[in-house]
């Protein structure tokens, strides 16, 4: 009993440490207030802490993706590129591809 409660106290703390926007779904909402030109600063601030962030140095690129609900029903992976001043160029809404059918 008593380990079990152990481990089930460590399972609560871990879930506890990751930011409340990197286990949430994005809506179409969330989505439809972003704009380009914005600033991570802003982004962070409208859908929190991105899943992943990637460099893609060759182009001089940051890509932020969340993982997002479309019509409330279909997975997607929202990605956001930054140039390098920090702005954002590109938003791009793709099939997750741990959902996609085939």
């Amino acid at each position: 009993m008593k380990t079990s409660v152990m481990v089930l106290t460590l399972a609560l703390a871990a879930c506890a440490s990751f930011p409340a926007s990197s286990n949430r779904l994005l809506t179409d909402q969330d989505i439809a207030r972003l704009h380009p030109g914005a600033s991570r600063a802003e982004v962070r601030d409208l859908l929190g802490a991105p899943q992943q962030v990637e460099t893609l140095p060759v182009i001089e690129r940051e890509v932020w993706t969340y993982k997002a609900l479309s019509q409330g029903v279909w997975r997607k992976d929202l990605a956001l590129q930054f140039s390098s001043d920090g702005l954002v160029r590109e938003i791009l809404l793709l099939d997750d591809p741990s959902f996609s059918g085939g």
